[in-house]
């Protein structure tokens, strides 16, 4: 973990602050689980990834517990909410795709969430398509969706 953090941000490895929280209005955001969930998919529709979530963009480990206390009371909690935004927003189906897990690093409470690369498209809210391109999430729409679909997972096409 230590070398996923030191080395940044890549094409498979990101960093978020917080699945749920906005750190500077202390409140609990839906744009920022999107977030997330957007970059889970980037993952899975492109080379896999890891997503660790409590690390700021420049790699200080900021920790997820403040959030947990905050909105979950456990970790039990917090993991069964995670669970099920990436079930009512991505599908169940990805699951085997998907480890994640709370781990320490550095006194600061992490989510880590390992994403295999899948072999089919993998959209957010049924419409919404993310791939990864060097560290950044980028949606695809019509003839690029198209057109990447076709390369990425259409190996006859």
């Amino acid at each position: 973990m230590e070398f996923c953090i030191t080395t940044g941000e890549t094409k498979t490895i990101e960093f978020k602050q917080s699945l749920s929280l906005d750190t500077i209005k202390k409140t609990k955001e839906k744009y920022i689980e999107d977030a997330v969930l957007k970059t889970i998919c980037a993952f899975m529709n492109s080379d896999g990834g890891t997503l660790i979530i409590g690390v700021a963009d420049d790699g200080s480990p900021t920790g997820v517990a403040n959030e947990i206390q905050k909105f979950h009371k456990s970790n039990d909690k917090f993991l069964l909410h995670f669970k099920n935004l990436v079930s009512n927003k991505i599908g169940a189906e990805i699951y085997p795709l998907l480890e994640y897990e709370l781990r320490e690093f550095r006194g600061a409470q992490l989510l880590m969430v390992s994403c295999q690369k899948s072999s089919k498209e993998v959209f957010m809210n049924g419409a919404e398509f993310y791939v990864r391109t060097n560290p950044a999430t980028d949606r695809r729409e019509g003839k690029k969706l198209l057109d990447y679909c076709k390369t990425r997972f259409n190996k006859n096409s």
